[in-house]
């Protein structure tokens, strides 16, 4: 077994011992028998979070209303949830009424998928109701029970659907798929912060092609914010984009797309500052690219990391080899890779001309990075002081 599940057993037996049940249910069971990497198990019990907590001496309420809760013990922490059922979905997200059970069949008819919807008991016996197992050896991707009732509990589910074909390089089944394509449009009401957070799982997987070309066949980018088009999905077919990483496979969406306005694009994506500088970065790179190599002073003062993956994009979209270790010896060849390096500082510069500090020393030191990265410079005291002398105040 798993060493998650291994971990995690003790808590089950205990659980049993005490006349409830548990089990293993959800992505972790799917996981486990596509031999994929497990990084966290869900637990569903059929006691209530109160009769979890006479168990167990120490628990941290996370989601009680939902009836989750976090035991500490000693094997780990495991977050487990009563088996429940749900009511109507008025938002299209969360349901209106939440009431537990103590029936295992009545908690798994409520799941998303089939391969989501089995359960795997302590003796590892497994339930599977809905025909999970064989839907995963089909390599197909169904709802339980009628698509269209669960998409509209959470019209999010669509977007998970093909966010799982990028992952496991899974097809649609047909009933399911037809719901998506009729439903669509119900994906406006979703929050725009929950379709990026599966937007970006589904441009790391493996399989994100056929993903975004199920996005266009069911007509969901219709209702997602502007990046998924059909000539972006076109052009992935063409290029070999599996060498890049999420944010390298964003930046080559973006451009792909042509988008005028990234900034204003990632922010309509409600994306963090953080990915929004990192894609404004790279589309400034990619630009430079497209007239010329790059040069040390682009590391220098953009970093290497940034202009390796600039580099391995435009080798992506002009589909030739990216030629690392020409990157690697040029990073290497450099005198200078950053301000720190440098053997000289401001006041260095006011000594040596008897100038008053101002924006001159920043001009000067600019010329001096580009001297010495250009190797016509070395990087010591008495050779730039020299240059300064004889050079800069000579202009």
């Amino acid at each position: 077994m798993n060493e998650l599940f291994s971990q995690a057993l003790p808590v089950l037996k205990e659980i049993e011992a005490n006349g409830y049940e548990a089990y293993f249910v959800g992505g972790c069971v799917r996981d486990y028998y596509l031999s994929r990497e497990i990084n966290d198990i869900d637990i569903a019990v059929s006691a209530t979070p109160e009769e979890i907590k006479q168990i167990f001496k120490k628990t941290i309420d996370v989601g009680i209303e939902h009836g989750t809760i976090l035991v500490l013990h000693e094997k780990g922490q495991f977050e487990m949830t009563t088996f429940r059922t749900e009511s109507t979905y008025s938002d299209s997200r969360r349901p209106d009424k939440v009431t537990f059970v103590r029936s295992l069949e009545e908690d798994l008819k409520r799941r998303d998928f089939t391969m989501n919807a089995m359960a795997l008991s302590s003796s590892y016996e497994l339930t599977d109701l809905f025909g999970g197992r064989e839907d995963l050896q089909k390599k197909e991707i169904k709802t339980v029970g009628l698509p269209m009732e669960r998409f509209e509990e959470d019209a999010l589910r669509m977007l998970r659907a093909v966010r799982f074909v990028s992952q496991l390089d899974f097809s649609i089944e047909n009933h399911t798929f037809e719901a998506i394509r009729v439903y669509a449009r119900r994906l406006s009401r979703v929050a725009t912060e929950r379709i990026a957070a599966e937007l970006e799982k589904l441009i790391n997987g493996p399989a994100m092609e056929r993903a975004l070309r199920y996005v266009i066949e069911t007509n969901l980018h219709a209702y997602l914010p502007v990046l998924i088009t059909e000539k972006v999905v076109k052009s992935l077919g063409e290029i070999d984009w599996k060498v890049l990483n999420a944010g390298e496979r964003l930046a080559l969406i973006i451009a792909i797309g042509e988008f005028d306005d990234v900034k204003t694009l990632l922010k309509q994506w409600k994306m963090s500052n953080k990915t929004i500088k990192k894609q404004l970065s790279l589309s400034d790179l990619l630009t430079i690219r497209a007239g010329r190599a790059f040069t040390k002073a682009d590391i220098y003062h953009m970093g290497i990391e940034p202009v390796t993956s600039a580099e391995k994009i435009a080798a992506v979209l002009n589909q030739r080899p990216y030629d690392a270790q020409y990157m690697e010896d040029l990073y290497h060849s450099m005198r200078i890779k950053s301000r720190s390096d440098l053997a000289f500082k401001g006041t260095h510069l006011i000594k040596w001309t008897g100038k008053k500090g101002g924006p001159w020393v920043k001009d000067c030191t600019s010329v001096i990075e580009q001297l010495i990265l250009d190797e016509e410079l070395e990087n010591n005291l008495s050779d730039i002081k020299e240059w300064v002398e004889s050079e800069w105040l000579q202009k």
